[in-house]
């Protein structure tokens, strides 16, 4: 933040222009146009000429200088909220922020530049990044969205294994079902003889067959 004279041709001026470069999140800039426009009453957002810079200019009267006193300034302090904005102008003629769709936008000279890269690529590539500071893992995701996208696939392949799943247990099931009800041949129809058939049964339908030591 700098303080600059603003020029005047005819005689010295107490205005002074301070100046905050931005983006900065909205609750910042709401307290800190609270604490000066208490300082300096009737202060004023000025427009900002500058092209080429991001920032917020107040515009004050410093012969107009007043004491604020620590609890008064406390009371003024914004706190920021789950849609604290991120500022970039704010003047005379309105405010601007960054939005998520600006912030995406950034991304699609890169995102252009990794297809170009990898041209082999399906619809979509995974760059993983590595925090220097905790070592902490990160994968960023760039996605076609002409394509699926990996969540998609990933819902698409869970459906088609459960839905495979089913089907393979209801065919077991029916097979479990075919074998119990053949003749069990020259064994007694006991209890244990029964249960000795449904086990065979279960073998034959490839129940167990990781178990190559399994006994009746």
């Amino acid at each position: 933040m700098t303080a600059t004279e603003a020029p005047s041709p005819e005689q010295p001026s107490t205005m002074f222009d301070i100046k905050v470069e931005t983006p900065l999140p909205q609750s910042i800039l709401m307290t800190l146009g609270n604490l000066i426009d208490a300082a300096w009453p009737e202060s004023m957002l000025a427009l900002n000429e500058d092209p080429w810079k991001k920032q917020v200019i107040f515009r004050i009267d410093t012969a107009r200088r007043t004491e604020v006193a620590p609890q008064d300034a406390a009371a003024l302090r914004q706190d920021p909220d789950e849609d604290d904005l991120q500022v970039t102008g704010l003047g005379p003629d309105g405010a601007t922020v960054i939005t998520p769709q600006e912030i995406a936008a950034a991304f699609v000279p890169a995102v252009k530049a990794a297809f170009e890269e990898f041209p082999d690529a399906e619809n979509y590539l995974e760059m993983p990044l590595r925090d220097p500071e905790d070592g902490h893992r990160y994968l960023l995701t760039f996605c076609r969205s002409a394509e699926q996208t990996p969540h998609e696939l990933r819902m698409a392949a869970e459906q088609n294994l459960e839905r495979a799943r089913e089907d393979a247990h209801r065919d077991a099931v029916q097979a479990v079902q075919g074998l119990l009800r053949r003749p069990r041949g020259p064994r007694a129809d006991t209890f244990q003889d029964g249960v000795r058939a449904a086990l065979d049964a279960l073998r034959q339908a490839g129940f167990g067959a990781g178990d190559p030591h399994g006994e009746d």
